[in-house]
């Protein structure tokens, strides 16, 4: 009796059904929609994830938000029906009412369960670390954390990101970059929304003590798919920065504004790699003629067991440096290992 009623539990928490093109039929909780792939929890392999143009049939009594390509957000009970996903409804029998909407299955890039998530399950991101030294006749070490997360409600999104190189090398001054980059996304329609942002930089090779950012503007979502995204940024930012002086102290911190102009790409349609792409240029709205170019791209590469391998490089370049010593261009790149969430 105790089996029983422990398979009668297992069968209750785990009651979505996805048939796929061989004609499997794979038992588990539906979670999510993203990035081409179908999360199915199971009780058998964990979370297994499906691409989503192999699945031909779902049978689940559970509501669904769907979100398609251009935007339009449907909810309710889901059927595949054909080529098309009806949500809404409650005779899978008859065509599509007035309380159901069909959409292309094609055009569907984003699925979750419509109760509301908590906010861990919402969110996503990555934690990476990497450590590499030599010996000889000088000692050198370099350490490097790279961190990403995201979390996505109904109307809007925050994601952020940080990067930090720590080196040390015998007989010299210890050089670190930090850079901390934020986003937050208010939806206005379909494809543009208004955004705020904060990042904060330190570089001591640049003898950058302190970059702060603060500003905002409009983005218009030039692609939006399963797969890959493709994002037009515009606005301005009140920064503040201070720089070290020869000698080892500071010079005057100075404020000042800056345009914001650039676009942000994101994609995952190759093999499961992450890439992102974002470019953005500064032009100095106080200081005539001065500008500067910031360069992030990254490769997140899936390992096994949600561990991955990361791979990002950045350029940061402005056209007059408070010091005429001091390089216009700051590059590198950073390689470490993490783990996904």
């Amino acid at each position: 009796m105790r089996f029983l009623l422990i398979l009668l539990a297992l069968t209750a928490a785990y009651a979505d059904t996805v048939v796929v093109d061989t004609g499997d039929r794979l038992n588990g909780e539906i979670e999510k929609l993203e990035d081409g792939k179908l999360s199915l929890q199971t009780s058998y392999a964990g979370t297994i994830r499906i691409d989503w143009e192999e699945v031909v049939e779902i049978q689940s009594d559970a509501s669904y938000q769907v979100e398609t390509e251009s935007g339009l957000r449907l909810r309710g009970a889901m059927r595949l029906q054909g080529a098309y996903v009806v949500v809404g409804g409650d005779d899978p029998d008859n065509a599509p009412s007035n309380e159901a909407a069909a959409t292309l299955v094609t055009s569907i890039v984003r699925l979750e369960n419509d109760e509301p998530p908590g906010f861990w399950e919402t969110m996503e991101g990555s934690v990476g670390v990497g450590y590499n030294f030599t010996r000889g006749n000088s000692d050198q070490t370099q350490a490097s954390l790279a961190a990403r997360g995201s979390y996505r409600h109904d109307g809007y999104t925050l994601r952020g990101d940080l990067n930090s190189i720590f080196a040390n090398i015998d007989d010299s001054e210890r050089q670190s970059r930090h850079a901390l980059n934020t986003r937050f996304d208010r939806y206005l329609s379909p494809k543009s929304f208004a955004f705020a942002v904060a990042a904060f930089e330190r570089n001591d090779r640049q003898q950058l003590d302190l970059r702060s950012r603060l500003g905002g503007g409009f983005g218009w979502k030039v692609i939006k798919e399963r797969d890959r995204t493709f994002d037009l940024l515009g606005g301005f930012t009140l920064t503040n920065e201070q720089f070290r002086a020869e000698e080892g102290d500071f010079l005057p911190r100075k404020s000042t504004g800056e345009g914001l102009l650039g676009f942000e790409w994101r994609s995952s349609r190759f093999w499961g790699i992450e890439l992102s792409t974002r470019i953005t240029a500064h032009p100095n709205l106080v200081q005539t003629g001065r500008y500067r170019i910031e360069y992030d791209s990254g490769a997140q590469i899936p390992l096994i067991a949600g561990f991955n391998w990361n791979v990002s490089l950045f350029d940061r370049y402005d056209n007059r440096p408070p010091r005429e010593e001091l390089e216009r261009n700051d590059y590198g790149m950073v390689s470490t290992l993490g783990f996904s969430f």
